[in-house]
């Protein structure tokens, strides 16, 4: 076992007997459900990807091939696999089976470039790495997957490949585990409770990665809440085209269908004409995605949008979105739509659903899920009043378990009172109803993108032409937010947004990351604290655009 996951004592201290009580922990881990599902409908179809239709009995069936060549290959319980894929089965199929080997199934985007992917690498220490050569058939990662093996060394993991052919058969997960011999019908013992799961790697606010923990009952209480609050069942496909390497796919894409034993669609990538041929080829009836997904679809033509009308609910959450936007989207798109506030660290702690009053979902993210409470705070940590700007707190089942570290886990993630600061500023109304208003950590959230401010900043600094850097969100309608580098320079230099973009591909940072306008600053607005004011930066830009 990695030896910082061998303590999660942290945990003792939240009320874990009541949970368990009301049902909220303890229930039937997701790799239990395959299986039963696999024994009693063995032909019902689990996974669609592409051209690829998969049974539960053959997923069953792989997974079970997977996790004994998982521990063939030296992964003892408890140890990290992390798998960087594309949208494919494959995903999938090593996610059911780590659970089976109890080993820890640790995730990261494929759209990393060379300096997250070593870092996650770093972060995780993982004893198999399952990526691929070619996640776009434009797309070469065969430099990025040999720089990270030599920069990492003796500590290297095993790679194991994904549809890429060119690579040796040794490494090939077409290959690995292929002629071993499995009885679907054999007693097996996977992880459950609080046995680790998963290690969500983001990129954080830092640059550096964070790595999130749950355990098995975290991340089936919050995605069964889920499940039942928005009546999703096993006759539903759930369509995914956000990245299964973000919680928001891996949770509410892979996890809530199978947890709810129903079928899985998977898109490679987001394309709006894509999502309507695949609705009107496989008549999917659930969806999710960011605000750029609903602004995407919104440009189609009438008669395109009347072929969603087998989805009956989508998902919205990742970013914000104007309420004019949510308004136009109601009244337009064919389907009910589910506003959430989501987090790695909780999955999600409130939602709007079908009993969701007009005005509530377009103007909040609606009301706590039944397991949860939020509690919006001053700087003091006490309670404020209803309609009173506050930081957002939450406590409930659904909380991580700690933040992977170097040398340990760090399970200091609550307040005295058992409640996770979630680092957004809002209040919540007479009626329950929660409005975000702003973040109080320095990120930026493009789409579904989480991108980290200081690293960039940092990044640009280093230019000798520069004085000072900020990266600041503007307002996008369609993604939520752009980043913007302001820049003060040095008397008579110049620099253009190209200079900043050899400069970070040079950093192998990764290029959604990258900004999407300069601004050459001369002056700083100033706040109260003698602080540059972030806030009057964006208002400028936006006066001027």
């Amino acid at each position: 076992m990695d030896p910082r996951l061998s303590d999660l004592s942290g945990l003792g201290r939240r009320p874990l007997a009541l949970w368990r009580e009301r049902g909220w922990w303890g229930r039937t881990p997701l790799w239990e459900r395959v299986r039963q599902v696999a024994a009693s409908e063995h032909g019902k179809l689990a996974i669609i990807d592409g051209e690829r239709f998969i049974s539960y009995g053959s997923l069953w069936r792989e997974a079970l091939r997977h996790a004994e060549a998982i521990r063939r290959a030296g992964v003892h319980p408890g140890d990290v696999i992390l798998v960087q894929l594309p949208n494919w089965h494959e995903f999938v199929v090593l996610a059911v089976a780590a659970e089976l080997a109890r080993a820890v199934f640790a995730f990261c985007p494929i759209a990393w470039d060379g300096r997250e992917t070593q870092r996650a690498l770093r972060l995780t220490k993982p004893r198999l790495w399952c990526t691929t050569v070619r996640p776009r058939a434009d797309e070469d990662r065969s430099g990025l997957i040999a720089d990270a093996r030599a920069a990492l060394a003796q500590s290297a993991p095993r790679v194991i490949l994904a549809r890429s052919p060119e690579g040796d058969a040794e490494h090939a997960f077409e290959r690995w585990g292929a002629d071993l011999d499995i009885d679907a019908g054999a007693p097996v013992a996977g992880g459950r409770d609080l046995d680790p799961l998963e290690i969500a790697v983001t990129s954080g606010s830092t640059g550096e990665p964070k790595g999130v923990l749950h355990v098995h009952n975290s991340a089936i209480a919050t995605v069964d809440s889920t499940i039942i609050r928005q009546a999703i069942r096993p006759s539903d496909i759930v369509h995914l085209a956000i990245p299964v390497g973000h919680t928001f796919g891996y949770f509410y894409g892979v996890r809530c269908a199978l947890q709810a034993r129903a079928c899985l669609l998977l898109q490679e990538r987001w394309d709006a004409q894509q999502m309507v041929e695949l609705a009107q080829k496989h008549h999917f009836t659930v969806s999710l995605g960011p605000s750029a997904f609903i602004i995407d679809l919104l440009g189609l033509a009438r008669a395109r949008l009347d072929l969603l009308s087998p989805i009956r609910l989508f998902t919205l959450s990742g970013d914000s979105l104007p309420a004019p936007i949510v308004r136009n989207a109601i009244d337009t798109l064919p389907f009910r739509i589910s506003r959430a506030l989501g987090m790695t660290e909780f999955g999600h702690t409130c939602a709007t659903d079908a009993q969701t009053p007009r005005e509530a979902l377009i103007e909040t993210l609606g009301t706590p899920q039944p397991e949860m409470i939020f509690r919006v705070q001053d700087d003091a940590g006490h309670e404020v009043a209803s309609g009173v700007e506050g930081r957002i707190t939450t406590a409930g089942p659904f909380l991580f378990a700690g933040y992977l570290g170097e040398n340990a886990l760090n399970q200091d993630v609550l307040d005295d009172g058992g409640f996770f600061d979630t680092g957004d500023l809002g209040s919540v109304d007479a009626g329950g109803y929660l409005r975000i208003s702003g973040r109080i950590k320095n990120v930026i959230r493009r789409g579904a993108e989480t991108i980290p401010a200081a690293l960039i900043e940092d990044v640009v600094a280093s230019h000798p032409d520069v004085v000072h850097a900020i990266l600041v969100g503007v307002p996008d309608e369609r993604l939520g937010e752009v980043p913007v580098a302001c820049v003060q320079l040095k008397p008579d230099r110049k620099l253009a947004l190209t200079d900043i973009n050899r400069l970070l591909e040079r950093e192998q940072i990764t290029r959604r990351f990258w900004p999407s306008e300069l601004r050459i600053v001369t002056q700083w607005p100033i706040g109260a604290t003698g602080k540059i004011d972030r806030r009057a930066v964006v208002a400028q830009i936006q006066r001027e655009a």
